[in-house]
Parts: structure tokens; C-alpha cells; sequence
């Protein structure tokens, strides 16, 4: 960005440059109707900026298409990690002014069948969270300012920022 140019909403979300970052995808399935090809290219994209260093590595994780959260499966191994972490999801949206409520729909699920009922999150088939030093700085999709961001976009403002920013400071290693 030149010194003219402001930030973008979006990248203003993401920590600068020298700040080093890793990346978490988290998806419904492994290969789920209609989104597999969107699920692979991003974590393609993300392997990218891995290989470029820009990141420090990706990691995966299946939350399946729904979670619910007063289930004892909630409270042990990835359930209880997932809903953790869809907890810290809520407190970073809280803390930096952004929403990810519309991508993370908590519905009331009652069955006459069973005469029961539960509450559960239905979360985005994909979702980008970014950690700096194993913090969480950052979620997509989310919400700024009423405008909508994908992980695709998050993603692009990396290419944009970040690839830059690695490639000079490896030219000027190369030049010491």
C-alpha cells in the first residue's frame, strides 16, 4: 500500500506484516456436494502462502454441519475444541466490532419423535481463522462496517500484502 492509500476494513482486521501467522480451515466434510472444489482451493491457496512463507503452516479441521453444544460429545477430544473455539470466534468478533452471528446460525432442533429437544450451531461449510503467536487475530467469514468477507477474501489480501512484504525481505537477506 502506498503511503496515499488507506487500509481497507478488511485489512485492518489482519496483524502487519513482520507479524507471523497460521492459518485454520474448518469445514463440514471432506468432500461435501457443492463445495469441495471452493474447499480445495482455498486450502491450496493457504498451502501457497505456506510454501511462500507468508504463513507458517495450515491446518484442518471437520466440524461437521452442525454442532450441538449440550451434547456430552461437546465436552471431550474435537467436540469439545470445537466448541471452544467457536467460542473464541465470538469473543474476538465482540472485542474487534465485527459479526460472524450471520454465518453461525444457533437454532432450537425439537423432535416429537424422541420428545426431546437441543440447541445447536450450524456453522459456514468453510471458515479461515487466523492465529498470530497461537492467538486468535482474526475469523472469516465475518462482517465489517455491513460488509461481507469470505475466507477467499482474506486470503487475497495476504497474496496482496504479504507476498510482497516476504519477497523484499528475502531479496534483502539475499543481499547481506
Amino acid at each position: 500500500m502506498s503511503s496515499g492509500e488507506s487500509a481497507t476494513p478488511l485489512e485492518e482486521l489482519l496483524p502487519s506484516t513482520e507479524t507471523s501467522l497460521t492459518a485454520e480451515v474448518f469445514v463440514h466434510s471432506l468432500a461435501p456436494v457443492g463445495s469441495k472444489r471452493q474447499q480445495d482451493a482455498l486450502v491450496e491457496r493457504l498451502s501457497g502462502l505456506a510454501d511462500e512463507g507468508v504463513v507458517d503452516g495450515v491446518d484442518l479441521l471437520v466440524w461437521g454441519d452442525s454442532i450441538c453444544t449440550g451434547s456430552v460429545l461437546a465436552n471431550v477430544g474435537s467436540g469439545e475444541r470445537i466448541v471452544s473455539t467457536i467460542g473464541e470466534f465470538y469473543a474476538l468478533a465482540a472485542k474487534r466490532g465485527i459479526s460472524i452471528s450471520p454465518f453461525f446460525r444457533i437454532t432450537k432442533v425439537t423432535s416429537s419423535f424422541a420428545d426431546e429437544s437441543f440447541r445447536r450451531i450450524v456453522p459456514p461449510c468453510r471458515c479461515l481463522a487466523l492465529y498470530a503467536e497461537q492467538k486468535l487475530v482474526a475469523v472469516f467469514p465475518c462482517v465489517v462496517d455491513g460488509v461481507a468477507y469470505t475466507p477467499e477474501d482474506a486470503i487475497s489480501v495476504l497474496e496482496r500484502t504479504r507476498s510482497a512484504s516476504v519477497s523484499s525481505r528475502a531479496m534483502a537477506d539475499e543481499s547481506s
